[in-house]
């Protein structure tokens, strides 16, 4: 009966369905895969809570996101590669001048990442560790990533934890020409004529927790925490704050911030061709933002090929001590910001989609893996709306190698 529960749970948390292979008493079958993944973002927004201008003001944007995910598995280990950018369109980025020189403006964010996955199959335990790094005009981040998992002798439980490390430096100037170094943080260009911060870096902590376990054939559980903690320019330099008393400054900051969550995940497998993934989660900052979020993906399969799915999450939170809108801050404060992102609001996301996996192969050592298409619409209590489409193809090329047991 265990082993079938252990079955059953392995499709709760796969993502697509695969054929088995079946071999002799005698022999092993080492495989050498490397998959490739195409993956398209396309996303758009509109709202009138803009930042860039003390919370009013347009904030449509468009952002055209093409990646490529390589991983390369040779018997215990693997490796892993993403490349990918973000082009985006933005008609509020030009406010940060106040310029009107064009109808939008184009920025683009570059980023790539390698890791290493190393699997212990007779301790059942995976190790894995990265670096990554993000790159834009007026910003560069370095990634370092350290994680561990370990699942139960019976498979009924895995526990994991992942440590990522993130050091960012806000300074403008890498991808201009005449500089190509950082040079300066940049302030809107009636606030240029000081230094509002003495820091232009930031550095973010992170560990991640995760436990699942498999309660019977069709349900498994699981608890997920994360606690955050960040230092140093934590504030975005172009964002205005335009004060009760018709004085203007910069967005301001502590130096220092906490974040924390913690959730709940329960899968569950009905009769053969639903899947149902739900989790609800907390969220608690010392900006004062409390939120909460509840999530559901359900996924039904159609036959062999076809699977569709949808999903919904809503979220609400409550607002930062610091959040004030355009003209209500009063200027003997010492911290600031009209982001909307820290206010008061409730949203909700809602998509579907659908995914093909035809596992035709063409020869003996390449496959089509799955094609996966959705789409989802976003909307957010204080105007702010987006739409997001996206379309991902894997590909697979395989070796595999008969290994004689000794008898």
């Amino acid at each position: 009966m265990k082993n079938r529960y252990i079955l059953v749970a392995s499709l709760l948390l796969s993502n697509f369905f695969a054929k088995a292979q079946k071999t002799s008493s005698t022999d092993s079958i080492r495989v050498n895969q490397t998959e490739v993944e195409l993956v398209y973002n396309h996303y758009t927004q509109n709202g009138d809570n803009s930042p860039i201008t003390g919370g009013i003001g347009t904030e449509r944007l468009t952002v055209y996101g093409p990646s490529v995910n390589v991983k390369k598995t040779f018997g215990e280990n693997a490796i892993s590669f993403q490349l990918g950018a973000d082009i985006i369109s933005s008609a509020s980025t030009d406010n940060i001048d106040f310029v009107k020189s064009s109808a939008s403006i184009l920025d683009t964010r570059s980023y790539g990442n390698i890791n290493y996955i190393r699997t212990l199959g007779k301790n059942k335990l995976t190790l894995n560790a990265g670096i990554g790094a993000s790159i834009e005009s007026d910003y560069f981040s370095f990634a370092k990533y350290l994680g561990i998992s370990k699942t139960s002798k019976d498979n009924m439980q895995t526990y994991s934890a992942q440590v990522q490390i993130f050091n960012d430096d806000l300074r403008w100037g890498r991808l201009d020409s005449e500089y190509s170094r950082p040079a300066f943080l940049i302030y809107p260009q009636e606030l240029r004529f000081q230094e509002w911060y003495d820091v232009v870096k930031r550095n973010s902590y992170n560990l991640n927790l995760n436990f699942s376990q498999i309660v019977d054939k069709r349900n498994v559980i699981g608890l997920l925490g994360a606690i955050s903690f960040q230092d140093g320019l934590l504030a975005t330099p172009f964002h205005r704050i335009y004060f009760s008393d018709g004085t203007l400054a910069v967005e301001q900051f502590p130096k220092k911030r906490i974040k924390g969550s913690i959730g709940f995940k329960w899968n569950r497998f009905i009769k053969g061709n639903f899947i149902l993934k739900n989790s609800i989660s907390g969220y608690a900052d010392d900006f004062d933002i409390l939120g909460f979020a509840f999530e559901n993906e359900t996924a039904l399969k159609l036959n062999p090929k076809w699977t569709v799915f949808s999903n919904l999450r809503y979220y609400q939170q409550s607002a930062s001590k610091y959040f004030a809108p355009y003209l209500e801050h009063d200027s003997n404060d010492r911290f600031y910001t009209s982001d909307y992102d820290l206010s008061k609001f409730n949203s909700f996301k809602i998509g579907f989609g659908a995914k093909f996996s035809p596992f035709s192969y063409s020869s003996d050592s390449k496959r089509f893996d799955t094609a996966t298409l959705s789409y989802n619409y976003y909307n957010r209590s204080n105007s702010l709306s987006a739409h997001m489409v996206s379309l991902a193809i894997k590909y697979s090329r395989f070796k595999t190698k008969r290994i004689k047991r000794s008898k």
